[in-house]
């Protein structure tokens, strides 16, 4: 039979082996991290409008119990930094349950952005919809968005990426792939904000997102 020490190390063990396995946005190796639900492969890194942008996390968008899209958090890491600043040593399992971290990442003014691949076909409409149901934004914001989506992107295709950007407080624009040109651009700090809290909010729609990203902050 082990002894107390004997526990007591062996639980200290493991407890290092679990942070080590969540201090990492995601699996992988090299140049990519995957999103593990999926399979799907993100960059660490990228540019956007000239700017150089650092993965914070990756997580899963379920629906019924079927995996719609891998979504890749990126922010402009020097910048962020500074907002992120004030919970640096913070138990990861604390800051995945921490509001005040997303809020402050949602506050800063630096470049954001939401990175989506899908991992099945879904009709133009039915992310548009989804997408457009922002809370507190004006319904002509909402129309105009489900709008843009739906004449100037259509249909998503397995494998298809839909890009939200997010540009200080009150910009975001919508682009057809990582990289790509703006299909549409929105001056509105209330759908801005809306569609952030879509993934960082207290009702985000994944979960395993923020517990990636704050494993992702510990690692800036």
């Amino acid at each position: 039979m082990a002894t107390r020490r004997e526990i007591v190390i062996g639980l200290v063990a493991l407890a290092a082996a679990y942070r080590l396995y969540r201090a990492q946005p995601a699996g992988g190796s090299g140049g990519a991290a995957v999103e593990p639900a999926t399979g799907i492969a993100f960059p660490r890194t990228l540019r956007t409008d000239g700017k150089a942008l650092t993965l914070l996390g990756v997580g899963v968008r379920t629906k019924f119990v079927v995996n719609v899209y891998a979504a890749a958090f990126y922010a402009d890491a020097g910048l962020s930094r500074a907002a992120l600043a004030p919970f640096k040593g913070v138990p990861v399992s604390k800051l995945a349950s921490e509001p005040r971290l997303f809020a402050a990442l949602s506050e800063s003014p630096t470049t954001k952005q939401v990175v989506l691949t899908f991992a099945r076909a879904v009709g133009a409409q039915k992310i548009a919809e989804a997408l457009s149901a922002v809370p507190g934004a004006s319904a002509k914001a909402r129309a105009e968005l489900e709008a843009c989506i739906v004449s100037k992107r259509g249909d998503l295709r397995r494998g298809d990426q839909l890009v939200l950007n997010w540009r200080g407080r009150d910009g975001v624009s919508v682009r057809d792939g990582a990289g790509g040109a703006a299909l549409c651009a929105f001056r509105d700090r209330s759908l801005a904000a809306g569609l952030l809290a879509m993934y960082l909010g207290g009702e985000a729609v994944s979960p395993k997102l923020k517990a990636s990203i704050a494993a992702g902050v510990l690692e800036l």
